[in-house]
């Protein structure tokens, strides 16, 4: 006697999951009906092709899909121009067989820009302080970054240290914040209070400066200076030194109301504004989100400039995107030279005051 086989309808649920949480990112989906004959069992599921619209969606998508049930397999398409993933799903049997069975294919749409045309990025790494196991793992770090550094005693060795890897250095430079006393600590090193005189501030930044021995500083950002930033007074004498010493500012925009910026920029020294920070929130889901809605920006404006900081969790995501190809459609570069291209095209990336 022949033993009839048992049908088993297999739960794709993941797919169908992928479908309603991503329906304004995806183009399109096909959905199969699929069957196979596997020991005592018929194994009917519902089988899904997704086409996403935005390459970028990948990113948020296949970490989610990390688990022990789920296998995603990268597979490039012959046609050139989307990447294909498979997704497996592993089904366990009352006999304690288990079998993978292909659920879905996955297809984002592959970018193809011109070299000339990628759009240019500063990512600037705020609050090094030393040379220590963090700023190692940065160094290695295959693209061009921008680190800014807090002046303290430890400065010149870890300067030159980026300095050497042909990254630019910037002064990571303390202000009073809004909060000031309660967050002193955390300014690390001396810092421009409000109602300070052009005396103290240029001692301060003179002091800063010749911390980082032989590594040329060109740029400035504020290191907390809620405060600071939003006092046109304490900001003109503050401008007026750095006009003295040749030095561009970066404003951090750690408050809204910030006149750092258009001060600087009036004043005629170079100028640039933090545009959005990555890591605002220390959490490795809404750091990838951060750094998607950067590049973002940046393709739609041609440029951007955007803070991030050393901690471990957004190391941990630079670097997962990096083995991704994140960056492989970027150019990442010097916030120097970032400065200069916008200033020799300003009929097309202009700055806004």
């Amino acid at each position: 006697m022949i033993k009839e086989k048992s049908i088993v309808v297999l739960d794709t649920e993941i797919a169908e999951d992928i479908i309603k949480d991503y329906e304004k990112d995806i183009e399109r989906y096909i959905v199969e009906d699929r069957k196979e004959s596997y020991r005592d069992y018929v194994l009917n599921w519902k089988f899904y092709s997704i086409y996403f619209k935005n390459p970028l969606t990948k990113y948020f998508l296949l970490e989610k899909l990390k688990s022990e049930e789920l296998i995603v397999d990268r597979v490039r398409s012959s046609q050139g121009i989307s990447e294909k993933y498979q997704i497996f799903r592993k089904y366990r049997f009352s006999e304690g067989d288990e079998k993978n069975i292909k659920i879905a294919n996955l297809y984002f749409p592959i970018n193809k820009v011109n070299a000339d045309n990628l759009p240019k990025i500063a990512f600037v790494v705020d609050d090094v302080v030393e040379d220590n196991f963090w700023t190692h793992e940065l160094l290695n770090f295959p693209y061009t970054l921008n680190i800014s550094i807090i002046p303290t005693r430890k400065t010149k060795d870890i300067a030159e240290k980026v300095s050497k890897r042909g990254w630019e250095v910037l002064m990571h430079l303390p202000m009073e914040s809004i909060s000031y006393p309660r967050d002193a600590k955390y300014l690390v090193s001396e810092a421009i209070m409000v109602g300070m005189d052009e005396v103290e501030i240029e001692n301060i930044i003179k002091t800063h400066l010749e911390r980082f021995g032989n590594v040329k500083i060109s740029w400035v950002n504020n290191h907390m200076g809620s405060k600071v930033t939003q006092d046109s007074e304490t900001m003109e004498r503050v401008i007026k030194v750095f006009k003295k010493y040749n030095l561009a500012f970066l404003d951090s925009r750690t408050i809204l109301n910030s006149v750092g910026y258009k001060m600087a920029n009036r004043s005629g020294i170079p100028a640039l504004e933090n545009m959005l920070f990555i890591d605002h929130e220390n959490d490795e889901e809404r750091i990838k989100a951060r750094f998607i809605q950067a590049v973002n920006i940046a393709k739609k404006r041609g440029w951007g400039v955007f803070i991030l900081h050393l901690r471990p969790k957004t190391i941990k995501v630079l670097n997962e995107l990096d083995k991704e190809g994140f960056f492989n459609d970027l150019d990442l570069v010097r916030i120097s030279d970032l400065y200069e291209v916008i200033s020799e095209h300003s009929s097309g990336l202009a700055l806004k005051n």
